[in-house]
């Protein structure tokens, strides 16, 4: 698209990317003994791309306070909703948490409880109670397998306010002091 028709507001954003590269190469992750529960934090950018119109989500799972998996990518078809955007972006990273479940009980690190946080309480209670309503009804029936795990008590779905979702560094621009507190809770410590 802008490959080959690039203006200078991404020259821009380039030079302001490598200004942040520059700065935090320095930082590690931090991996600590105690406390090695499994977290999740999720977030989605409805229509955040402005030439497709298609959602940037994001995830980290943390374990302690360090990120152990994370991704950023754009959703494969528009959405019509920041609430459908971040329900299938919950069944993303719910494939990602059975993964790293299974993955922690081969390392003899069994959980009781595997915690997704989110901030969106309509998604919330719609993957809690997956009822029929018009305004979920185009929503493929598939999406709808994350009910199953949290009826099985296989995830828990929490919600966690915006301004302490490290999830949002991936998909909105933050402050600095947002950054620094983002950057903390998934493991890098300056």
């Amino acid at each position: 698209m802008y490959s080959s028709n690039l203006g200078k507001h991404h020259w821009e954003a380039v030079k302001w990317i490598l200004r942040y590269l520059k700065g935090t190469s320095d930082l590690p992750l931090y991996f600590g003994k105690a406390n090695l529960v499994l977290h999740g934090y999720m977030d989605a950018d409805f229509a955040g791309d402005l030439d497709t119109r298609r959602s940037i989500t994001s995830y980290f799972y943390t374990l302690g306070s360090t990120a152990v998996s994370w991704a950023l990518r754009l959703q494969n078809i528009v959405k019509l909703s920041t609430t459908e955007a971040e329900y299938v972006l919950i069944i993303e990273v719910s494939k990602e948490i059975i993964w790293l479940k299974d993955f922690l009980k081969e390392l003899d690190l069994k959980q009781e409880d595997y915690v997704l946080y989110s901030d969106n309480q309509s998604v919330i209670n719609l993957a809690k109670n997956p009822v029929y309503n018009a305004k979920t009804k185009h929503i493929d029936v598939r999406y709808y397998f994350i009910h199953q795990l949290l009826e099985d008590g296989e995830l828990l779905l929490e919600k966690i306010l915006r301004s302490k979702n490290p999830a949002n560094i991936l998909t909105k621009s933050v402050t600095v002091n947002k950054l620094k507190l983002c950057s903390t809770s998934v493991g890098l410590y300056g």
